[in-house]
């Protein structure tokens, strides 16, 4: 059977904090086998111990993707994961700057 390609239909800002295989498969544009297979992927930040449902935290999953190994390293992927919070924490300053000025 030939692939489908999909579209993206979703934000990873929209995405809710734990994420599952269709929010995956909106946010990523892919297929549910292709999202399945990433969460058996040995290092997939995958949440253990709540049964057979597949999911994962957010910001885990989009460091996986962009190549970071959180099982192996957790240590890259915290000081990553800090580094994001303050770049919101700095936008928020910027816009709440923006408005006091106006």
């Amino acid at each position: 059977m030939p692939r489908v390609r999909k579209k993206p239909t979703l934000k990873w800002d929209d995405l809710p904090d734990i994420v599952g295989v269709n929010e995956l498969m909106e946010v990523l544009g892919i297929g549910e086998p292709a999202v399945r297979d990433l969460f058996e992927e040995p290092n997939f930040p995958k949440i253990d111990g709540i049964g057979s449902t597949r999911k994962a935290e957010k910001e885990a999953v989009k460091l996986f993707l962009q190549g970071f190994k959180i099982k192996e390293n957790p240590k890259t992927g915290l000081e990553y994961m800090i580094l994001l919070e303050l770049r919101k924490l700095n936008n928020n300053f910027e816009e709440m700057r923006i408005r006091t000025n106006e």
